[in-house]
């Protein structure tokens, strides 16, 4: 009998407290309210504070959300602290006093969120003083990308007073706040004097330039802050000072291929018994891989190859170079290769358009007429070598210029003399007929205008929209670039200080800053047959 009572009794208790379980109310409107800080211990712009507890009280349940990276304190202290919840109430305790007569910004970020749905209250932050006043200079300004002017945003920016050696590689910022969406930043509240001042793309949120990924900005001179309203503009760049590396070495019979961790901008190979002579060689689209070939004069053995990256950044490998094994088929048979101008891998091409034929290894012509065009298997053109038909210096590949038609042809196959272009070593090729749609025409614009500067050396770029370089002059006053595929450009000019013909990027040492960059402040659209003028000042 006591068994059994003691059985429903303790049914009975489950019962009771599942009946008590508190549970989230189902229905009802979604709650998309970020909290609401009340009050406060010590209030905004307090004075002489001495508590070592920071206390926030809010009009909702809060919790913290990663809240020792995401919580700024300027300026910087190492004094650690525990967060402790009372439902709408959170304090940081800290476990030291706060330095005397000093002025103490808390940005909290993204660090404090509500428990029901996370919003975070966005904004927050709290300004107090350990003295009788509040510092009150302050600067402000703009972090963009130095060669788009594209604001950067959510970059960490960081002040480091003058009188110390403190650094932003090895030490955090004195003072330290975040860029908004649009790059936008403000400190206040901090002290009067000389800092030096940098942007950094925080990839690794420890408020420190150890990463190389990351983009830097910086000024060479200090700035002097003060009370009276400063705006400075910080810029971006990527600093490399890795050097290319050549990871993997393959061997062929028609070519000899290097490839390394990073594209390169330029490549010589030569050969080390006769230095004077570069070898032939072919560089891939995105620069990692490099094709070397033999030739008459150079038919294997030591060789040297120097690789430079966009950042000047330069290794030179020797390497024994041997043609063996069998033929690099990197291209079976012949294709179209992207060229810029509209061919793409859907083998669409215009009229009047310059088309560019991969071949998969080296070969010699033994025809004058190497090339033949065909529609509806009728054959409609010839193509002569070398007056229409052109090789580049590796014998890779061949190029011409897509006739007129006079009659409309939709659809054409370019077919390649397999007898009369030779394979240089191995067999012919196996396929040789490559189909192409015609595109209809669409005509290519031009730009051009007047150059009104008091600088003497600098360099006029026309790019497209992904900022990618399609034409440049340098230190002339005027500019004409034709030939231009219709679409959205723009205009950048780059003061070339040293007047070596190229941009000169960041400073590892972070003293020397980058050449200055304009950017015309429109977009030109160009349109087809259509000759556009427009004159640059900076």
């Amino acid at each position: 009998m006591k068994l059994v009572n003691s059985i429903f009794l303790a049914a009975s208790l489950m019962t009771l407290a599942s009946c008590a379980s508190i549970n989230n109310p189902e229905g009802g409107p979604k709650d998309e309210d970020a909290p609401e800080l009340l009050d406060s211990n010590p209030k905004p712009q307090e004075l002489n504070v001495s508590t070592r507890t920071i206390t926030l009280d809010f009009n909702e349940e809060v919790q913290p959300n990663n809240l020792q990276k995401e919580l700024l304190i300027t300026p910087f202290t190492d004094n650690k602290y525990q967060v402790r919840l009372q439902k709408t109430r959170l304090e940081l305790v800290f476990e030291e006093p706060f330095e005397e007569n000093t002025t103490y910004t808390f940005n909290f970020r993204k660090g404090i969120q509500d428990i029901t749905e996370k919003n975070t209250a966005e904004g927050l932050g709290l300004t107090f003083s350990t003295g009788t006043f509040i510092d009150s200079s302050r600067v402000s300004g703009q972090v963009v990308k130095l060669l788009t002017q594209e604001p950067e945003k959510e970059a960490v920016v960081a002040l480091y007073p003058t009188n110390d050696t403190l650094s932003i590689r090895k030490s955090r910022p004195y003072y330290q706040t975040q860029a908004d969406a649009n790059g936008e930043f403000a400190f206040e509240n901090i002290k009067d004097g000389e800092y030096r001042i940098y942007a950094l793309t925080d990839k690794n949120n420890n408020s420190l330039y150890d990463n190389e990924d990351e983009w830097v900005a910086y000024k060479a001179e200090p700035i002097r802050v003060t009370s009276e309203e400063q705006e400075v503009v910080l810029q971006t760049v990527r600093i490399d000072t890795k050097r290319p590396l050549l990871q993997r070495r393959e061997r062929y019979t028609d070519r000899f291929v290097a490839n390394y961790n990073e594209g390169l901008e330029r490549f010589v190979a030569t050969s080390a018994e006769s230095p004077k002579d570069t070898l032939v060689h072919k560089i891939s689209p995105d620069g990692k891989v490099v094709d070397v070939f033999g030739s008459n004069r150079f038919t294997g053995g030591k060789a040297l190859l120097t690789a430079l990256d966009s950042a000047a950044n330069r290794t030179v490998d020797t390497v024994q170079i041997a043609f063996e094994g069998k033929r690099a088929q990197r291209v079976i048979g012949a294709r179209l290769k992207a060229n810029g101008n509209g061919t793409g891998n859907n083998n669409t091409v215009s009229e009047g358009q310059q088309v560019t034929i991969e071949l998969e290894t080296p070969v010699s012509i033994k025809t004058k007429e190497p090339i033949r065009l065909l529609a509806d298997s009728i054959e409609v053109a010839r193509l002569t070598y070398p007056d229409q038909v052109k090789v580049d210096r590796s014998a890779t590949e061949l190029s011409f210029v897509m006739p007129k038609w006079t009659n409309k042809i939709r659809e054409a196959t370019i077919i390649i003399d397999s007898a009369g272009i030779v394979p240089v070593q191995g067999a012919q090729f196996s396929k040789p007929a490559i189909q192409v749609t015609i595109a209809e025409a669409r005509g290519a614009g031009s730009l051009r205008g007047a150059v009104k500067t008091e600088q003497k050396n600098y360099i006029v770029q026309l790019v497209d929209n992904q900022y990618k370089v399609k034409n440049q002059v340098r230190n002339t006053k005027t500019y004409n670039f034709r030939n231009i595929e219709p679409g959205t450009y723009f205009i950048r000019v780059i003061l070339d200080t040293n007047n070596n013909g190229k941009w000169d990027g960041g400073d590892p040492e972070l003293v020397k800053e980058p050449e200055q960059v304009y950017l015309h402040d429109k977009p030109l659209e160009i349109r087809a047959n259509w000759e556009m003028e427009e004159d640059i000042t900076f």
